[in-house]
């Protein structure tokens, strides 16, 4: 008997002490160190010599929430008295996008849309859509011109638009930033973001022709504001009750939001253009042709590609429920994989634009290999490590910077750069 209970002992003790062990292994495996010191420098000299009027890094653990890094450096004499930290509230714009087609692939895994069905299907103003074309015949963005005299010639669709065209950046639709002045100036002039509505924004871009035939190539721009429409037109709710619906509420989720909180004032936009950095005047954030959203608490249009408030907080929290979620399962696994997923184009140095919002970086990049990114047109940026379990931001509220490099700056690849050399040594 004695033997017996020393053997059950024994048994007990050796399993308590196996679990130890690999829950002490699985911790170490979750550990991440960061010196802050390089990387808080970074940031600092940039805003001391006057390129960034602040810029406010914050970077989690995936899985558990810990604060890894956290750092504000403010130009506080153009922003003076400005607490800026992770609840502050700042225009995400097109990190909005990531969001619209999350919910679109929600609608998905329950049957109610599909990536192929026709545009026309939900919005049938747009069955007539014409297409703006050159002296030749060719698209705007096929065109071998650089200038073009107004008005273009319109001729029909010849292929049909299909939901996944929205997604992808393939159905024909823009800014006010394209190579033509007659489409830049004629989509200024509707002062989209004062549609009343979902309703009367269709209306409006029923009368404004394609940049190219749906599916042609790749252009960026209001897209994604149309599938947040048809999301409207399919559920018979806003996109802004979509949003409360499907993810703010049951997820608990906080700081995102499609209208201004209360008591919140929203940090002003700036710009270094004229090589010194200063406020923007009125209509030179041009996406639009010089009008912004008005994020108004009466708003009731909602624009899925460009049209949200954040926090660095809030967005984080957003990135762990696709990415790092705990059981509180928004979208299924083998939806997020496929919004995360290497298109099937040839490789390259770089990244790919995965065609569901996210922009993934190359395995084969220089020092940022296999990251998610998204980001906003004043420079809000957001990205999702799956090796490392991090989700980081940086943040700030700057059109153009006098380090601008293509669609990066120098000061975020410095600070890339520096990250993960740390996260590469393992320090």
């Amino acid at each position: 008997m004695v033997k017996r209970y020393d053997f059950k002992n024994f048994i007990a003790v050796f399993i308590l002490n196996v679990f130890i062990t690999y829950s002490c292994a699985g911790n170490k495996e979750n550990e991440v160190e960061l010196d802050p010191k390089p990387l808080s420098q970074i940031l600092d000299s940039y805003v001391e010599n006057g390129v960034w009027p602040f810029l406010y890094s914050r970077i989690e653990h995936g899985i558990t929430g810990e604060v890894l890094y956290e750092h504000l450096a403010v130009n506080n004499r153009l922003i003076p008295n400005n607490t800026i930290n992770g609840d502050t509230w700042m225009r995400i714009w097109s990190m909005s996008k990531l969001i619209t087609i999350s919910l679109a692939m929600d609608l998905m895994e329950q049957g109610i849309i599909h990536l192929q069905d026709p545009v026309k299907k939900y919005i049938p103003e747009f069955s007539n859509l014409m297409v703006a074309v050159d002296i030749d015949g060719k698209s705007i963005t096929s065109s071998d011109y650089n200038n073009f005299d107004c008005p273009h010639n319109l001729v029909k669709m010849d292929s049909i638009m299909t939901i996944k065209h929205l997604f992808n950046h393939r159905a024909g639709f823009y800014y006010a930033l394209t190579q033509s002045t007659c489409l830049n100036e004629r989509f200024a002039s509707m002062n989209i973001t004062r549609a009343e509505d979902g309703g009367e924004l269709i209306k409006l871009l029923s009368t404004l022709p394609l940049i190219q035939q749906p599916g042609e190539s790749y252009f960026y721009g209001m897209n994604t504001s149309v599938l947040g429409l048809l999301l409207e037109r399919v559920t018979g709710k806003s996109l802004n009750q979509l949003f409360i619906d499907r993810i703010a509420k049951p997820h608990k989720l906080d700081g995102l939001s499609y209208t201004k909180p209360k008591g919140v004032s929203l940090i002003p936009p700036f710009t270094g253009r004229d090589g010194e950095l200063r406020k923007i005047f009125d209509g030179e954030l041009d996406i639009f042709g010089g009008e912004v959203p008005a994020y108004s608490e009466n708003n009731n249009l909602f624009l899925g590609g460009e049209g949200m408030l954040g926090t660095p907080d809030g967005y984080i929290d957003f990135m762990r429920l696709l990415f790092f979620n705990d059981g509180n399962l928004f979208l299924e696994k083998e939806t997020v994989q496929k919004m995360s997923s290497k298109p099937n184009v040839e490789e390259n140095d770089y990244g790919y634009n995965t065609g569901f919002g996210l922009y993934l970086t190359s395995k084969t990049h220089m020092f940022e290999k296999d990251i998610l990114r998204v980001g906003g047109y004043e420079k809000t940026k957001c990205w999702v490590d799956r090796k490392n379990n991090l989700i980081g931001t940086l943040f700030s509220q700057a059109n153009e910077t006098q380090d601008s490099d293509g669609l990066s700056n120098q000061m975020e690849q410095d600070f890339k750069k520096e990250l993960y050399k740390q996260l590469n040594k393992g320090i």
